[in-house]
């Protein structure tokens, strides 16, 4: 093999081997940032969904909500809205949570496969909360031996 080959291969591997680590290096410096401001949100949040707007929200809308505090952060994001709303009404079965306008005002509107919904203002406090139908779930009739 010629000299000049095994030079440009090997300034070949060590241009590889720098962008790889380079690659690594900010990768880990992304993930240090956002643990960072993971902790600084769980520090700064302070504010707490008062059980008593939610129980006067539900009996408004005659809707049976199991009430319970939530601490939400102002400007929460529509993970921390879904988080809240799962605790706020006790349930497990959150289908979606989306934007949405609430007598105008922005929000977020979260909904579960029972058919309750609950909207979210964007600071975390409740806004309305109502009960969905019962689900119905009709069986295909059969056309055997029609």
């Amino acid at each position: 093999m010629r000299k000049s080959t095994l030079i440009i291969s090997a300034l070949l591997t060590a241009a590889l081997l720098f962008g790889l680590y380079s690659l690594v290096a900010a990768y880990q410096n992304a993930l240090q940032i956002s643990k960072d401001a993971a902790a600084t949100a769980k520090a700064s949040a302070t504010e707490v969904i008062s059980t008593e707007a939610v129980q006067a929200e539900a009996i408004q809308t005659e809707a049976p909500v199991i009430a319970t505090e939530v601490p939400v952060v102002a400007g929460i994001t529509i993970y921390e809205a879904a988080t809240a709303a799962a605790n706020v009404l006790g349930r497990t079965d959150l289908y979606t949570v989306e934007n949405s306008q609430f007598n105008g005002a922005d929000a977020y509107l979260a909904t579960f496969a029972s058919g309750d919904i609950l909207y979210l203002s964007l600071d975390g406090q409740v806004l309305s909360a109502s009960k969905g139908a019962a689900p119905t779930i009709k069986q295909p009739t059969s056309h055997r031996g029609k």
